[in-house]
């Protein structure tokens, strides 16, 4: 059958013509790719296959024949035409051409159009190709690519998202954030990605079952390593899963989406109520008030009572996940009912999300009164020169009564302005980050180039400018070095109005509180004195009450004894009646209810001998003009090492890791690292690591596709996570719980050295407690960084101290932690 040319849109037929004249076995992948996406339903199964094949050979011969033809649409169109006439799949000649006609559109019109933007860029053309209908197979989520933007159609850098069922790849723009939907032949990929696909393709079986979701693919092929095909069953329940995580990806971003319309509201609401702040206390005394979890899946608090007064220094603490962030949030959006709504409440959050805006711009913002204040001052200022504008030709007097109430909110919010310092808010938010330590060169910076530590710190600047009535600080230490924790702690020491702290530093709980909240069981109980005090006084209370219920047990236990042994008797009779009066009498105690104690098991690793890294007079530094980092650096860590590194921010413990693991080279001196150990690090910004939008169970899957779901689940639970959790959104979890996670993550592959930097942000006292003794029990080698004391003191055996560029070895923590904070 003969096929005339198809439509080509305006396509450069030279340009068309010398692509698939480069080979054969070329042209004939993309017609077995067009084929395929005509989704004819006779082109399936033994019928594609022998198409493919037949199609391969025969353009072959031509290529290579005696009277070699140039391999052109035409002749793709010509082969495909006559196969289908003499296989039946199409009745005659003109049912050919029109599925050839087709084809050809799929392989060339929109697939391999080349725009302006392709040929001003002849430097992208050559390692990136456009997609077309071949190699649209290729793509895969996560891989990088080259999209053009529908604004500019301009190529930009991007990654795939995700493959939709309508054909469209919904990709997201590098440096830009953005996602969108373009178009396949709207992206590029590199050449190297497109030559894998060869002519293998042409041979392989087809794959029939395949269930396709709104935005994601479900494979018809196992997961477990079998390359066998999926029943309708498991298909059917991979759809339901996908869907259950889809409902739960859109739940989590309405909850994030109704927690900033909260803040929002709850700023309004103290702004409507602060009026009346000077007329009332400053106690706070709610008597009764339960709480759900953001999706309200359970209960946190159960007829809770929440007492906060002026002058007291609270720290909160309780098991992670029990409900301690969330409590601070209720507080913080006045959710809790009966909280006074006039008290200015500031939440500090556990991390600080770094954007472009400058530090000092940033601490400026965080006055959101003082910003709607300003706003409604430039709203009713401009409202009163238009109506003046408009009614100029009206009554002075009228004019005047009917403004009159706008003249008195403009002059109450002058009033608020004047009270709050808003015209010196500059100064004062530069005043309060030169106590922190921000030079004026680092109030500039955007806040997403700084680490962890300053961006506590700004966030803490934040806080401190606010100066609010309750402030709520919510793991206020991570990331801190020492010296900053002392300055925090002397700041807040000094602290008059009221503070609530979430803290899993015993030692900074032991200097700044006064008073101790435990939530535990649904309910705040609480106690006098700091940490240490809460400890021993609860440990005592555990003790009495686990004596009053052996003593009630045993006396219930013998007074049942003689009411069975003389219940028939008639001469006791009156006997047996009064102790089955008592006994109904008897007040219950309840039995000891103690939180269950966190077990870690870190997978055991054959021993190593010799060092496993070192470095040998090393001197590095990021820019030889600027000096050097590290001089004249000699360390080494072995199998039973238990080395904690000290030091400020900024003085080079990071770079040091780095030097010793292989992540940077020195400029002098010697690295030796051992090949043959395998070394895992955890992130202090472990958040990072995760998949916020997968379950724990989904992400070591993706991760570690050979392993089994049991496997991983029993994994995970080495970590206190429960069954319950493997299915739920890492996203969805606490600060805690997605640290085990990435724990979890760190230690499937059983390394022989863990590189852990601030392992326990976020962790509660009781879950350091069991990573203490799991690193205790583990065999392996363990290099840590930490601000956390009590961490430093029971794990490490050796310290090393960072300080202006020098790193010296230590047998005690004391020792270490003078020399490295000596210029601090």
């Amino acid at each position: 059958a003969e096929s005339p040319s198809p439509p080509t849109a305006g396509l450069d037929t030279a340009k068309r013509e010398k692509r698939m004249a480069s080979s054969a076995a070329a042209a004939a992948d993309a017609a077995y790719g067009a084929l395929r996406t005509l989704h004819v339903p006779e082109l399936s199964g033994p019928v594609l296959r022998y198409i493919s094949r037949k199609l391969s050979g025969d353009l072959d011969v031509l290529h290579k024949g005696d009277e070699a033809k140039l391999i052109t649409t035409e002749v793709v169109d010509a082969s495909i035409g006559e196969l289908l006439c003499s296989f039946g799949v199409a009745g005659g000649t003109e049912e050919a051409t029109k599925i050839c006609c087709r084809i050809s559109l799929s392989l060339g019109g929109e697939g391999l159009r080349e725009t302006d933007a392709d040929i001003k860029d002849s430097q992208d053309a050559e390692e990136w190709i456009c997609v077309d209908a071949k190699s649209k197979g290729v793509l895969q989520i996560g891989m990088e690519c080259r999209a053009k933007y529908y604004v500019d159609k301009v190529w930009y850098p991007a990654t795939v998202e995700a493959l939709m069922s309508s054909g469209e790849i919904m990709v997201s723009f590098v440096g830009y954030g953005n996602s969108e939907k373009v178009p396949f032949d709207w992206i590029k990929i590199p050449a190297s990605e497109a030559k894998n696909l060869g002519t293998t393709l042409l041979t392989a079986p087809v794959k029939i079952e395949q269930v396709e979701e709104k935005d994601t693919k479900i494979s018809g092929q196992s997961d477990d390593g079998s390359n066998r095909a999926l029943s309708k069953r498991e298909i059917r329940q991979l759809r339901q899963k996908q869907k259950a995580l889809e409902a739960m990806r859109r739940r989590r971003e309405a909850i994030k989406r109704a927690e900033r319309e909260k803040q929002e509201a709850a700023m309004r609401t103290y702004l409507e109520s602060v009026a009346t702040a000077k007329k009332m206390g400053k106690d706070v005394h709610v008597h009764s008030f339960s709480m759900f979890t953001p999706d309200g899946s359970s209960q946190l608090l159960e007829s809770a009572e929440l007492k906060l007064s002026p002058g007291r220094r609270i720290g909160l603490i309780g098991r992670n996940g029990i409900g301690k962030t969330t409590l601070l949030k209720h507080i913080a959006n006045y959710e809790v009912p009966g909280f006074p709504t006039y008290l200015r409440v500031v939440h500090v959050q556990q991390e600080c999300r770094g954007d472009t805006r400058s530090v000092l711009e940033t601490v400026i913002a965080a006055d959101v009164e003082r910003k709607m204040l300003l706003e409604e001052e430039k709203r009713l200022t401009q409202e009163g020169k238009e109506k003046k504008t408009k009614n100029e030709d009206e009554d002075g007097e009228n004019l005047v009564a009917r403004d009159s109430g706008d003249g008195d909110r403009l002059a109450e919010v002058y009033e608020r302005l004047q009270e709050i310092e808003a015209w010196s808010a500059e100064t004062r938010a530069s005043s309060i980050l030169t106590g922190l330590g921000f030079s004026p060169e680092r109030q500039q910076f955007p806040t997403k180039s700084l680490s962890g530590g300053w961006r506590m710190r700004v966030a803490l600047a934040c806080a401190l400018f606010v100066g609010p009535d309750i402030l709520l600080l919510d793991e206020p230490t991570n990331h801190l070095d020492f010296p900053a924790v002392l300055w925090l702690q002397n700041y807040l020491l000094k602290y008059k109005k009221t503070l609530l702290v979430v803290s899993h530093d015993r030692h900074f709980l032991n200097v700044v509180t006064t008073d101790i909240i435990h939530l535990y069981n649904r309910k705040l109980n609480y106690y006098k004195g700091d940490y240490e005090t809460f400890a021993q006084v609860r440990k005592e209370q555990l003790l009495a009450q686990k004596r009053a219920y052996e003593a009630s047990e045993a006396k219930r236990k013998h007074m049942q004894e003689f009411i069975d042994k003389f219940r028939f008797n008639a001469k006791r009779a009156s006997l047996v009646q009064s102790r089955i009066k008592a006994l109904e009498r008897m007040e219950k105690v309840a039995a000891v209810e103690d939180e269950a104690a966190l077990q870690f098991e870190l997978p055991q690793v054959v021993k190593v001998e010799g060092n496993m890294v070192a470095l040998d007079n090393v001197d590095f530094g990021y820019d030889k003009r600027k000096g050097l980092i590290l001089r004249d650096v000699s360390v080494c860590v072995h199998a039973e090492s238990r080395v904690g590194v000290l030091g400020a921010n900024g003085a080079g413990k990071t770079t040091l890791i780095k030097l010793l693991i292989g992540g940077l080279e020195p400029f002098r001196g010697r690295a030796v690292r051992n090949r043959t150990i395998r070394i895992s690090c955890f992130n202090q910004h472990h958040v990072d690591q995760l998949d916020l939008d997968m379950t724990p169970l989904d992400f070591l899957k993706k991760k570690f596709p050979k392993a089994t779901s049991d496997q991983l689940r029993s994994h995970l639970s080495r970590f206190g996570i429960v069954s319950a959790l493997h299915e739920q959104l890492i996203g969805n979890l606490s600060g805690g719980q997605q640290s085990r996670v990435a724990f979890a993550l760190v230690t499937y592959v059983q390394p022989h050295l863990m590189v852990m930097d601030e392992p326990t942000n976020h962790l509660d006292i009781e879950t350091i407690d069991a990573l203490v003794g799991a690193i205790k029990r583990w065999n392996g080698a363990v290099l840590f960084v930490s601000h956390d004391q009590y961490f430093l003191e029971q794990v490490g055996k050796d310290f090393w101290g960072v300080s202006e560029g020098r790193v010296k070895q230590f047998r005690t923590f004391k020792d270490a932690k003078r020399f490295s904070y000596s210029a601090s």
